[in-house]
């Protein structure tokens, strides 16, 4: 597989993951919105987008794992050096 190959289907998981946060976050914007109190309502959507981006986040730190530690890695030892 090429180099941007691997990159594409390492990153695909968390690009499916934040379109799914977007749709979940307008989702339950709209029903808020509808039917709740707008000062609730607000601050339901913010929390919900805040959790989706750090879901987002999470599901890209696990899928590039291995990529993050080798990197530490190399860091590690050209300060050792």
């Amino acid at each position: 597989m090429s180099a941007s190959g691997a990159f594409v289907a390492r990153n695909a998981k968390a690009v499916v993951s934040a379109i799914g946060g977007i749709i979940n976050v307008l989702a339950v914007s709209a029903a808020l919105f509808q039917f709740a109190p707008p000062q609730y309502a607000g601050v339901g959507t913010a929390l919900l987008a805040v959790m989706e981006a750090l879901r987002s986040t999470n599901v890209w730190i696990i899928r590039n794992e291995p990529a993050i530690a080798a990197t530490v890695d190399k860091l590690a030892a050209a300060e050792a050096a």
